[in-house]
């Protein structure tokens, strides 16, 4: 049985230009949909899309995830060993059970590299003390091959993985090697979808891209896992980074080859910031719309699978 944790990213401009609706309405939406849990992003001030950093904010947050029977896994950036150490003490205070977190780190691959084992020697063993894992992210930093090197080499219980279906393109790395390196390690997935278009990678709805989301899925249910988080990433993009593990660059293939551009709105939307700007409920409107689409398909897909 997956435990389907929805991300605040599926909900960003609504919860960033709609005023009238707060964390609690996403709390109660995630029951709505059938979720078990919430990933909540807290990168920038006040804590972004938790919707406030008081104490007395905090403590409502906690006491509305703990009346609607929801888990809850808080998400961040940054290795810093301080910056970790304020995250974990607020996952403990929502009852979060895991901490995501990616490098911040610049410059040569292998300094970065360096300074990031060295950040997670330090960190882990706070978050054992706090009884929550870190959870380092294949993000658009490192591929999957270079986070389970980092992890290898950091060899504690609490300094743990969390695959992305798609991250690895960024870095023109194959999803499915992405996920064989870092099975063992892995705790927590994102579920997304992508496509190459425009020249880079575009978020889409979930099941309309191209990313193997049923095998990838498959295989984590074979290994154990049960916990999902479903972030859908209409609107997303990035470019292309080398590839700097000492492995071949993937070209070829299904994955990366160019994806027309079917001029849907739902399916993407050309400069979505600007449009923010000019017209912000049409964003919202359309959010909606392609995170509709992508439930259905998630759901669709997890029948499939007997979940």
């Amino acid at each position: 049985m997956i435990d389907l944790f929805i991300h605040t990213y599926s909900f960003r401009f609504r919860l960033m230009h709609d005023p009238g609706f707060t964390i609690v309405d996403l709390l109660d939406r995630a029951v709505a949909d059938g979720n078990t849990g919430i990933g909540l992003n807290v990168n920038g001030p006040h804590y972004r899309f938790l919707g406030g950093d008081s104490p007395e904010h905090v403590r409502m947050v906690a006491e509305a995830l703990r009346e609607r029977g929801l888990g809850c896994d808080v998400e961040t950036s940054s290795t810093d060993p301080r910056h970790l150490t304020t995250l974990l003490d607020l996952a403990v205070a929502l009852g979060a059970t895991h901490l995501r977190t990616y490098t911040r780190h610049e410059g040569e691959r292998r300094d970065v590299i360096e300074a990031t084992i060295r950040d997670l020697v330090e960190a882990a063993p706070i978050a054992e003390d706090r009884g929550v894992p870190i959870l380092l992210e294949n993000h658009e930093e490192f591929t999957g091959v270079e986070i389970a090197r980092i992890l290898e080499a950091v060899d504690h219980p609490y300094a743990l993985a969390l695959y992305d279906y798609g991250n690895s393109m960024m870095l023109r790395e194959d999803p499915l090697e992405a996920l064989e390196a870092m099975l063992p390690w892995t705790r927590k997935a994102h579920l997304k979808d992508h496509v190459v278009m425009h020249g880079m990678v575009c978020g889409v709805p979930t099941g309309e891209g191209v990313l193997p989301i049923a095998e990838i899925t498959r295989r984590l249910v074979d290994a154990g896992m049960t916990r999902i988080g479903f972030e859908n990433v209409w609107g997303y993009t990035c470019p292309f980074h080398p590839r700097l593990d000492g492995l071949p660059e993937e070209t070829d293939g299904p994955i990366f080859a160019p994806h027309e551009d079917p001029h849907d709105p739902a399916f993407f939307l050309p400069d979505v910031l600007a449009e923010v700007e000019r017209d912000p409920a049409r964003v919202i409107e359309l959010e909606e719309v392609s995170y509709q689409r992508a439930l259905g398909h998630v759901q669709r897909m997890l029948r499939d699978l007997g979940d």
